[in-house]
C-alpha cells in the first residue's frame, strides 16, 4: 500500500510540473520564434519537449542522483522551497518579449510559467548544492598564504588609490557610476527585479554593480571605496582560485599572482571584469580536478556561463573551455564522458535559463565583426598588448615549457587543455574585433593552468625568480602610454605600474567645468561634447568632480551624449538641439577619425564655420588641456536648418550605405 500510494504521489508530482514546464518552454519558443511559426504549433512542441524532458529525468532518476544534497528531508525541502520562490518571484520569462495581445499572455500562461521558472531554478540550485558537497574541500589552501595575499592586495590598492590623481571615464568609470547610482536607490524586490532585467539586452548589466553599492551605501561612494570593493570581492577570490590551481605547491598563489599581476591591475583601473576572470579560474580548477566527474562538470558549466552572464564577451572564454574540454576527451578520455556530459548539461540548462535573450540577439542576431570594424586595430597591437600585460618573457618561457609538457603524460592534458582554449578563443576574438586590456582576462585561466602544469612543477628557484621581477617591476616607475598606438615595442616584462595615474591639467579642466555649468547660471541650458579623446571626452566633464572627491554643483549645465563610434552609434540629432557645443581642437578621437565620423563631420564643421558650423558663435575663453589639445565652447545663434540636417545625413550615408537608417533625419525634424 505505502509503495502505491509513493508511485502515486510521483505520478501526480509530474503531472503538476508537466503544464508549468510546458508554458516555460513555450515562452522561450515564442521569443526566438513568434511571429515566424504559429502559436498553436509553438504550444504543441512545447509540450512534446516538456513530455520528452520529463521523461529523461525519469528514464534517468535525475531527481534522486541530482537533487538531493542532504539526508535529511527537511533540509532539502527548505533549500528547495525558497529558491522556487526565488525562482517564481523574479522570473524574467516575459520581460524578454511583447505578449501584449497574444494568447500567451493571458493569466493562466503567465502563472504557469513563473511556476515553472520557480521549479527549474529550485532544481538548478539543488544540483549546485549537490555537486558542491563532492567539490567541498577544493579551494583549501594555506591560510597564511591567503593572508598575505589579502593583505599584499589591500596595500596595492592603497599605494594606488593615494597616488591617483585623474579623471575616470569610460569603462574605468562606468561600473563605478553604476553603484554609485544604486546605492542612492532604496534597495527592495522593485531594485532587484530591475538589475535582473539588465541582464536580458545590456552589454553592461548592472549585476556586479550591485554587491559593491551594499559597501557605498555604508562607508560612501568615493573611488577609494568602489577600488576596495573590487579589490576584495572580486580580486581576492581571483587569487584565491589561482592558489587553488596549484594545490601541490604551499605557496603556488603567490607564485601565480607575482607571475600574472595584470589580474590585480586591471582590477584597480576599474574593471569588473575581474569577477568574470575569478570565476574562470575556478571553472579551470574544478573541471580539472580529481572529483566527481557530474559534479565537477555541473559546477564548471554553471560557473562558464557565469563568466559571460556578467561580463557578454567572456562567451569567447565560455565556447573555448568547451572546445578545449572536448579535444582532451578525443584525445586523452574516450570512455569517460560523464564530466564533459555534465558540463554541457549544465552550460546549455543555465544558459537557457539565464542567458537566452543574449544567446539570440547579440551571439546569434548580430555581425560583431562589421558592428566593431573600429575597434580592429591590427594583430600587430593584439601582440604588443599581449606583451605590456603578461611580458614576452613569461610567454615564451611557458612556450617552451608547454612543447615539453606535450611529451610528458602526466601534464600533457593540461597543457593540451591550455593550449587549446588559448588558441580558440584568441582566433575567434581576433576574428571580431583588436584586444583591449580587459579582454586579455580572456586568457589568464588557462595561462594560469599552464604555469602550474608546467612552470611551478619544475625544479629550482626559476618560478619565483620569474614572480618576482614580474610582480616588481610593476613598482618601477615608467612612462604609461595614453593608448595602444603608443605601445613601440614588446615589452619583456608587464610594463604597467601600480602607481595611480596623474593629470597636470587637472586646474584647466576644474576651470572648463565651472564655465559649463556657468552658462546655466540664469536659466537653465544644455551641452553637447564633440570629441572622443583619452585626453577630453564628455565623461572627462560629468565624471571629473567625482574623480576628485569635490563635490557637484546645485544647478549646472545638462550635457548631452553624442555618438562617438560609426556602425555603433547613431547621430544623435538633439545636439542639433543642444544650447552650446564643447569642442576639442584639433579635433579629438580615440580610434581615427575614419572610424568616428559620426563626431567628428559636425566639429570640423564648428571649428572650420562651415555648413551646421555656421550655427554657432565661439565664446572667448578656451582651455588648454594634456598633449596640446584646446577645448573651445560655441553658442548656438540660430536653428538648424534643413539643409543643415541633410548635409551632415547625406555625408554619413555616403560613407556607410549599408547603415543609413542610423543616420536618415527623423520626420519630425524634416518631414
Amino acid at each position: 500500500m505505502t509503495q502505491r500510494k509513493t508511485s502515486a504521489a510521483r505520478w501526480l508530482a509530474r503531472a503538476a510540473v508537466f503544464p508549468c514546464l510546458g508554458s516555460w518552454l513555450l515562452a522561450r519558443l515564442w521569443i526566438a520564434l513568434g511571429g515566424v511559426l504559429p502559436g498553436k504549433l509553438l504550444g504543441g512542441a512545447a509540450l512534446a519537449l516538456s513530455g520528452l524532458f520529463l521523461g529523461l529525468a525519469v528514464r534517468f532518476r535525475l531527481a534522486e542522483r541530482l537533487l538531493r544534497p542532504w539526508d535529511a528531508g527537511w533540509k532539502n525541502a527548505l533549500a528547495g522551497a525558497i529558491a522556487f520562490w526565488a525562482g517564481a518571484a523574479f522570473d524574467l520569462s516575459y520581460a524578454m518579449l511583447d505578449p501584449a495581445g497574444l494568447l500567451i499572455d493571458a493569466l493562466p500562461f503567465r502563472f504557469l510559467c513563473h511556476l515553472g521558472n520557480g521549479l527549474l531554478f529550485a532544481a538548478l540550485v539543488l544540483a549546485l548544492l549537490r555537486a558542491g558537497r563532492d567539490l567541498a574541500g577544493l579551494g583549501r589552501v594555506n591560510v597564511r598564504q591567503m593572508l598575505l595575499l589579502f593583505l599584499a592586495l589591500n596595500a596595492v590598492t592603497a599605494v594606488y588609490v593615494l597616488s591617483s590623481r585623474t579623471v575616470y571615464v569610460w569603462d574605468n568609470a562606468g561600473y563605478w557610476a553604476v553603484a554609485r547610482t544604486l546605492a542612492d536607490q532604496p534597495f527592495g524586490p522593485a531594485q532587484l527585479r530591475g538589475i535582473l532585467e539588465s541582464t536580458i539586452s545590456l552589454d553592461y548589466n548592472y549585476l556586479l554593480a550591485l554587491p559593491v553599492s551594499w559597501v557605498m551605501r555604508l562607508l560612501g561612494g568615493s573611488r577609494a571605496v568602489f577600488l576596495f570593493s573590487v579589490a576584495n570581492l572580486y580580486i581576492l577570490p581571483g587569487l584565491w582560485g589561482l592558489a587553488a590551481l596549484a594545490p601541490e605547491k604551499p605557496w603556488g598563489g603567490l607564485l601565480l599572482a607575482g607571475l600574472f599581476p595584470m589580474l590585480t591591475y586591471v582590477g584597480l583601473v576599474g574593471y569588473v571584469d575581474v569577477a568574470s576572470a575569478a570565476l574562470g579560474i575556478w571553472a579551470v580548477a574544478v573541471y580539472r580536478s580529481e572529483r566527481p566527474a557530474v559534479s565537477r562538470g555541473l559546477v564548471s558549466g554553471a560557473l562558464l556561463v557565469g563568466t559571460f552572464l556578467l561580463r557578454r564577451y567572456f562567451f569567447f572564454f565560455a565556447a573555448s573551455f568547451g572546445v578545449a574540454a572536448l579535444v582532451c576527451k578525443l584525445l586523452f578520455q574516450r570512455k569517460r564522458w560523464a564530466d564533459f556530459g555534465a558540463l554541457f548539461a549544465s552550460s546549455a540548462f543555465c544558459a537557457l535559463f539565464c542567458t537566452y535573450r543574449f544567446l539570440l540577439d547579440k551571439v546569434l542576431g548580430t555581425n560583431y565583426s562589421d558592428l566593431y570594424s573600429a575597434y580592429d586595430l591590427g594583430l600587430r597591437s593584439d601582440l604588443l598588448l599581449f606583451c605590456r600585460y603578461f611580458g614576452w618573457v613569461l610567454l615564451a618561457v611557458l612556450a617552451l615549457l608547454a612543447a615539453a609538457g606535450l611529451t610528458r603524460k602526466e601534464t600533457r592534458p593540461a597543457v593540451a587543455f591550455s593550449l587549446v582554449q588559448l588558441a580558440v578563443c584568441f582566433l575567434a576574438f581576433v576574428s571580431i574585433q583588436s584586444h583591449g586590456q580587459q579582454h586579455l582576462l580572456l586568457y589568464l585561466p588557462a595561462l594560469a593552468l599552464l604555469a602550474s602544469s608546467s612552470l611551478l612543477s619544475r625544479p629550482g628557484p626559476l618560478p619565483a625568480l620569474l614572480a618576482a621581477a614580474a610582480f616588481g617591476f610593476c613598482f618601477v616607475p615608467k612612462a604609461q602610454p595614453a593608448s595602444i598606438c603608443e605601445i613601440a615595442s614588446p615589452d619583456p616584462l608587464p610594463s604597467f605600474q601600480f602607481y595611480g595615474p596623474r593629470r597636470s591639467d587637472i586646474d584647466q579642466l576644474l576651470a572648463l567645468a565651472d564655465a559649463v555649468d556657468g552658462l546655466s547660471a540664469e536659466e537653465p541650458h544644455t551641452a553637447a561634447v564633440l570629441a572622443s579623446s583619452f585626453t577630453f571626452n564628455s565623461e572627462t566633464l560629468t565624471s571629473l568632480r567625482a574623480s576628485l572627491s569635490l563635490p557637484e554643483p546645485e544647478t549646472g549645465t545638462v550635457v548631452q551624449y553624442h555618438g562617438t563610434v560609426d556602425k555603433r552609434d547613431a547621430f544623435n540629432w538633439n545636439t542639433a538641439q543642444a544650447d552650446y557645443l564643447i569642442v576639442g581642437d584639433p579635433v579629438q578621437t580615440h580610434l581615427g577619425e575614419e572610424n568616428q565620423q559620426v563626431m567628428a563631420l559636425l566639429a570640423h564643421d564648428v571649428l572650420e564655420g562651415i555648413g551646421p558650423g555656421t550655427a554657432y558663435e565661439a565664446l572667448p575663453e578656451t582651455f588648454s588641456l594634456e598633449n596640446g589639445v584646446t577645448v573651445r565652447l560655441y553658442r548656438r545663434t540660430r536653428a538648424w536648418t534643413a539643409e543643415d540636417y541633410c548635409s551632415i545625413s547625406d555625408r554619413l550615408t555616403a560613407l556607410y550605405p549599408d547603415y543609413a537608417g542610423l543616420y536618415a533625419v527623423p520626420a519630425w525634424i524634416v518631414p
